[in-house]
């Protein structure tokens, strides 16, 4: 009977898989293209240093190069004034990532939002929203220009 059963249970999944395709197929229309009114409504804003209300660094991870290398609130605040926002195609690929020397923690707003930051030694840093969005910072611009839109600066 344990031989009988394994058959009946591949055809019933195959064509509960046939099914599925039959019911749901894939579309060819192209994808729609958002406007820019609505690309400018899901942008990410860069929050200012002022609206920090609360600054967690995580302690140091166990295997890093860089021992001196440490994110304080300063540092993160000058991130955040001073960083260019880049694209992220721009950031992993537009330059060099280093190993082993990525500083993390968290950052909670005045608002209540709270935005999880990482900063590498090499000039690379992203701020991860609450709902998984990021943001993209290079301390310097690589020739990508076209994709930066850097910080205003503010003093």
């Amino acid at each position: 009977m344990h031989k009988r059963m394994k058959p009946v249970i591949v055809i019933f999944a195959a064509s509960m898989v046939v099914g599925g395709c039959a019911q749901n197929p894939v579309s060819t229309a192209p994808a729609p293209v958002p406007s820019p009114q609505a690309e400018a409504a899901v942008s990410i804003v860069r929050p200012e240093p002022g609206d920090i209300a609360e600054f967690k660094a995580d302690p140091l991870p166990a295997r890093t190069h860089f021992n001196d290398f440490k994110v304080e609130r300063k540092d993160l605040e000058e991130v955040l004034r001073k960083w260019y926002q880049v694209s992220e195609n721009h950031w992993r690929h537009g330059y060099s990532h280093v190993a082993f020397g990525d500083r993390t923690g968290t950052i909670k707003l005045k608002d209540g939002t709270t935005i999880r930051w990482m900063v590498r030694p090499g000039g690379l840093a992203t701020l991860t929203f609450q709902d998984g969005t990021a943001l993209y910072l290079a301390r310097e611009l690589t020739p990508w220009k076209k994709d930066a839109e850097p910080a205003a600066e503010r003093e």
